[in-house]
């Protein structure tokens, strides 16, 4: 008998642009059990993954897609006015902002 390894697969983009595949509800759950650094950590990875993310993020600043990673509405406020043009700069800022987000 042949038996083939299967990974998961999971849909992490927020709805609509997601793919459809499954699994998408046990990651939006485990992004939401997080504080908030992590839900940001997890936006971030997404926009290193994903370049229609990374532009919402940092070009269009998208509020849909904050709320989709459960961030409040001071944090949503805060990365809307920052000055990046990169995600090395958004990096730089969340980390020496880190300490407030504990």
């Amino acid at each position: 008998m042949l038996r083939t390894k299967q990974a998961p697969v999971m849909d992490v983009a927020p709805w609509p642009n997601g793919k459809g595949f499954t699994g998408g509800t046990e990651w939006w759950d485990y992004v939401l059990s997080k504080d908030e650094l992590q839900r940001l950590d997890n936006l971030m990875g997404l926009a290193l993954l994903d370049q229609q993310v990374c532009v919402r993020l940092l070009d269009e600043r998208d509020e849909s897609l904050m709320k989709a990673f459960g961030l409040s509405n001071q944090t949503q406020v805060w990365l809307r006015g920052l000055k990046v043009t990169s995600l090395v700069e958004l990096a730089q800022a969340i980390v020496s902002k880190a300490p407030q987000f504990a």
